[in-house]
């Protein structure tokens, strides 16, 4: 009897573990990671994630942009993008995101433009919200905080 409930429990045990690999309907992102830290004019920044979606149907990014005054948001820039427009796969459950901004430039006329700051050397974070076909907005994912120098 002992044996039985054993196996029953360690069952359970490796049913509960597997649905935590499990993809939802709601897309999820995670940023992994933003370079470089400190921007100087003409520079390339890089922001790294990950998305999941059961359905596979994700098609657009909402990317936020944020300029900080000390640790108070002071700017805040939010832009749609499909997925076709930033070069993202469609109809999978899984993928890396690699999005390109180029800083106070226009070097890469393929790159979206991050316009630089005027006044002072300022940080910024980079924001990362995904839209699927029904509508479904995943987490709100934020990047660590950049430096943005004055050109």
């Amino acid at each position: 009897m002992r044996t039985w409930v054993y196996i029953i429990g360690v069952s359970a045990a490796m049913l509960a573990g597997c649905k935590k690999d499990k993809y939802t309907t709601t897309p999820q992102v995670s940023i992994e990671s933003i370079t470089p830290s400190i921007v100087n004019s003409g520079n390339v920044i890089e922001l790294q994630g990950k998305y999941t979606d059961l359905e596979g149907d994700v098609d657009s990014a909402l990317i936020v942009y944020k300029w900080y005054n000390g640790t108070t948001a002071v700017r805040k820039d939010t832009f749609r993008y499909g997925f076709n427009q930033l070069g993202m796969p469609t109809g999978v459950q899984r993928a890396e995101i690699s999005l390109q901004f180029e800083y106070n430039t226009n070097n890469y006329p393929d790159l979206s433009k991050l316009p630089g700051v005027s006044q002072r050397d300022t940080t910024a974070a980079f924001g990362l919200l995904l839209i699927d076909k029904l509508k479904n907005r995943s987490n709100y994912a934020e990047s660590s905080t950049i430096r943005l120098k004055k050109p």
